[in-house]
């Protein structure tokens, strides 16, 4: 068993183990610094202590030596001369002290230490100086009555003699496990997102099966969701293989009834009474058609949707119907350059779009030909219905494409009220004599929401405007 299987353990986990690493860095790091302070003070008390050595003949603190020598060596590298005397220059506070410090990379700027309260103290500053810059320092000495002595202490204010510095490696980890919390935690979330990235592209009739991984709680969500998408499919298929069967079993009363008509004398009775058989067996069959249009069971391909268009617009022209189709409008970015970038009003405009108008543009996209015919012809048979004529076109834009129909001179309704028709079974007041069923708009609906766009409408210059928009990879 997982004990890190849930969303919960995985949150209390890594909680913990992000307190546990700050604990430890902050220990570690107090610990370390503690340290240091501890060995700037052992340099500082023996200094303190050294002064004792040198001008009162007391014994040499603990891994001191003080060796005899005639004079410091000439040498080149970097000099730092100080003296120190009491609080004046006599037998009771003790004679001038001369210090002179050797290294070869570093000067040590004694000026700018501290005031202290005396000699032996100055001093244990320059020592505790010495051992903090880490340098390769030679410390002499001269007191005028003993001459000059160098002062050795390696253990003591050396930079081998420092305690190893871990703040930097500390930190990195604390850094380093950090930085895994936060991406186990990104991981988590960004699986949320595929999860309703894929359920949203997908849509209740369910194209693939939702993946099943990740914390417990996520898997219980997608076995939901997979468990009702199935159950919507096959509510789908049942209802779509009654209506088929329907649609079967109508066929041959229908024809029945279509001769017995024939037998009728009254011509006018004759012709109503074969219209009724053929709107209800075009009602059956527009259903059927809307619930085969649910179930998406088209496999999408790379097509040119200007072509498809294009042929249904001719198609139309040969029956000599009034539908005529614009050039393909190609929407780009508008920006604003100069010869040294960016305009200042390019920055600070927003962003707009500039039409290019190409009769020989080829727009391509990821689509279900069969369906989006379907969705075409619905709209253009819907323009034709409530106008006079129809004009199609195209607009491009680097991720969606929009399919515009216009109906010119139509019947006065409202975009809003085009919008309540979308619903199944719904037709406008004023449709007249038109044959329908109320299901053409909501296929189109159906169709772009499968192709990840949508059906919405607005006022256009010479009539309403049906906008089909789709994405180029759906």
């Amino acid at each position: 068993m997982n004990l890190l299987a849930s969303l919960r353990a995985k949150t209390v986990f890594w909680i913990a183990i992000s307190g546990l690493a700050g604990v430890l860095t902050g220990g570690f790091w107090i610990s370390d610094q503690a340290a240091w302070l501890s060995h700037l003070a052992r340099a500082e008390t023996t200094g303190q202590l050294l002064y004792s050595t040198l001008v009162y003949n007391a014994p040499a603190p603990a891994e001191v030596q003080v060796v005899h020598i005639g004079r410091p060596p000439e040498t080149n590298h970097k000099l730092s001369q100080i003296s120190i005397i009491g609080h004046e220059p006599s037998p009771i506070s003790g004679p001038r002290l001369q210090l002179e410090i050797q290294d070869p990379h570093l000067r040590y700027a004694i000026g700018a230490l501290p005031p202290v309260s005396g000699p032996a103290e100055q001093l244990g500053a320059i020592t505790r100086q010495i051992a903090r810059l880490c340098g390769d320092p030679r410390l002499f000495a001269r007191v005028p009555s003993e001459g000059w002595v160098e002062l050795r202490a390696p253990n003591i204010w050396s930079c081998e003699a420092a305690p190893t510095d871990k703040r930097l490696p500390l930190a990195l980890i604390f850094v380093l496990l950090l930085s895994t919390v936060i991406s186990r935690a990104t991981e988590v979330s960004g699986r949320f997102g595929k999860l309703a990235r894929v359920f949203s592209e997908n849509g209740t009739a369910g194209k693939a099966p939702l993946p099943v991984e990740g914390p417990s709680e996520l898997t219980e969500i997608a076995e939901a969701l997979n468990q009702h998408i199935a159950s919507e499919r096959e509510t789908l298929e049942k209802r779509a293989e009654a209506l088929s069967a329907i649609s079967h079993d109508l066929g041959t009363p229908a024809a029945r009834l279509k001769l017995r008509t024939a037998l009728i004398d009254d011509p006018d009775l004759r012709g109503r009474m074969e219209g009724d058989i053929d709107q209800m067996i075009a009602m059956v069959e527009g259903v059927l058609s809307f619930t085969r249009t649910e179930l998406d069971a088209e496999p999408a391909q790379r097509m040119a949707l200007s072509s498809l268009v294009e042929a249904l617009v001719d198609d139309y022209a040969d029956l000599g119907r009034p539908v005529t189709m614009a050039p393909v409008q190609l929407l780009m970015p508008e920006s604003h350059h100069s010869l040294f970038g960016v305009t200042p009003r390019a920055r600070r405009s927003p962003p707009t779009q500039q039409q290019v108008p190409d009769a020989n543009l080829r727009v391509l996209i990821s689509g279900r030909p069969m369906a989006l015919e379907r969705a075409i012809t619905n709209l253009i048979e819907n323009a034709l219905h409530y106008g006079r004529r129809a004009t199609v076109r195209l607009e491009a834009h680097s991720e969606t494409v929009s399919i515009l129909v216009e109906d010119a001179g139509g019947s006065g309704m409202t975009p809003d009220d085009m919008a309540a028709l979308t619903r199944p079974f719904r037709r406008g007041q004023n449709v007249g004599p038109t044959k329908g069923h109320g299901l053409g708009l909501s296929i189109v609906r159906t169709v772009a929401r499968q192709h990840g766009g949508d059906l919405t409408f607005e006022q256009g210059s010479s009539g309403l405007i049906a906008r089909l928009d789709l994405k180029r990879d759906s």
